[in-house]
C-alpha cells in the first residue's frame, strides 16, 4: 500500500505521460511516413511504400494503446491509493487536490 504522498506523486506522473502521448504520436506517425517514403524511393516501388506505411501505422497503433492502457492503469491505481472515489474529475481539479496534498 502507497502513501497517499506516493500516489499524488503517481498521479501527477500520470497526468504529465498523457499529456506528453499526443505529441509523442506525431513524432511516431512523422518517422513512419518519412521511412514510408525512404522505403518507396530506394526501392522505386510504391507497394512497398505502401506495405511500410500500413506495418509502421499497425505497429503505431498498437504501441500507443499500449501505452494509454498502462497510463489509465496507473491513474486508476494513483486514484485508489488516494482513496478518492472520484474517476471522472477534470486535470485541473487533480493538480489541485494534488498540491494540497503534496504542500501539506
Amino acid at each position: 500500500m502507497a502513501t497517499k504522498k506516493e500516489g499524488a506523486k503517481r498521479l501527477l506522473d500520470t497526468l504529465d505521460s498523457k499529456r506528453k502521448l499526443q505529441k509523442r504520436l506525431g513524432f511516431a506517425v512523422v518517422q513512419g511516413l518519412v521511412l514510408s517514403l525512404l522505403i518507396g524511393w530506394l526501392t522505386e516501388q510504391w507497394r512497398f511504400a505502401l506495405a511500410a506505411m500500413l506495418l509502421f501505422g499497425l505497429l503505431i497503433q498498437f504501441a500507443f494503446e499500449r501505452m494509454k492502457n498502462s497510463i489509465e492503469a496507473s491513474r486508476l491505481q494513483a486514484i485508489g491509493d488516494l482513496g478518492w472515489k472520484e474517476t471522472a474529475l477534470s486535470e485541473e481539479e487533480y493538480r489541485a487536490r494534488i498540491e494540497k496534498i503534496v504542500n501539506g
